[in-house]
């Protein structure tokens, strides 16, 4: 009723003999899936608006859906120029726009690009844009946002403190309400046991992993033997850990640092082991 109205007033309005135009608002088109994700370990969920389902191997994310990932689960989003890791308990989506960013609500990413700049990545405290390597982590309840440069350079805008630029090995942490909070990034650890020389696992059962550190917060990855590829992530309170072991295999692993503002350092040299049968 209230459309047929609008056409006969633009119709009473108009003079005669003029050509009368009614437009009609068409929904906006549906969001087209573009972020290949692959789920690697652990529970991962998808979804749009607070609407979650559970999501196992490959899929793809649309610009408006989020993802939502159990403790020490991992997915992976592989573009052609560039490789995000989502932790552990953290939520993730893109942002519903024609520009790709990614709107990180808790917890950990990490970006890796190699030809051109990252993807932006957005928090309530901050916006993150750059070229090189870079760890985002969020603490949702606290309101706090920490960025490690571990390679390139990157622009930390927040509406509060204006810009801050972090350059490879260092870091910010940003709050809504406190100064930006600047300084180096932790040493690579050191002592990794195995190291150069492959230790030898049993498929089925765990493997070791020991570096030398005292009592602090790490971040370890199991990587394929080309390094290029993350099967694993681990966050512990100690310099060891046992992760679990699958198929037969050369596998390499690395460990990060974390200092006490919640800054996640450089990652060390990488260790080998071998599952065997």
């Amino acid at each position: 009723m209230l459309a047929a109205c609008l056409v006969i007033l633009a119709a009473a309005s108009s003079s005669p003999g003029q050509k009368v135009e009614v437009r009609r608002h068409l929904p906006p088109p549906p969001s087209v899936p573009v972020a290949p994700v692959r789920v690697v370990d652990g529970s991962v969920q998808h979804g749009r608006g607070g609407d979650w389902k559970s999501a196992s191997g490959d899929f793809r994310l649309a610009p408006g859906e989020s993802l939502r990932t159990g403790t020490d689960a991992l997915a992976l989003v592989t573009l052609p120029w560039m490789q995000i890791e989502i932790g552990g308990d953290s939520t993730v989506g893109l942002t519903p726009s024609t520009v790709l960013s990614i709107a990180l609500e808790g917890g950990r990413i990490e970006q890796r690009s190699s030809r051109t700049d990252i993807l932006k990545v957005v928090t309530a405290e901050a916006e993150v844009r750059g070229r090189g390597a870079v760890v985002v982590r969020r603490d949702a309840t606290a309101g706090i946002t920490r960025v490690s440069a571990l390679e390139g350079r990157f622009i930390v805008k927040s509406a509060h403190h204006g810009a801050v630029v972090v350059a490879a090995g260092e870091g910010v942490v940003l709050s809504a309400d406190g100064d930006p909070d600047t300084g180096p990034l932790l040493a690579a650890p050191r002592g990794l046991v195995p190291g150069a020389d492959p230790a030898y696992v049993e498929k089925g059962h765990p493997a070791r992993l020991v570096w030398a550190g005292g009592p602090a917060r790490y971040h370890v990855e199991v990587l394929s033997l080309s390094g290029d590829e993350v099967l694993l992530a681990r966050e512990i309170d100690t310099a060891e850990v046992q992760v679990p072991t699958r198929g037969p295999g050369t596998f390499q692993w690395r460990v990060a640092a974390i200092d006490p503002r919640g800054l996640e350092g450089k990652p060390s040299a990488g260790g080998l082991f071998c599952v065997v049968d």
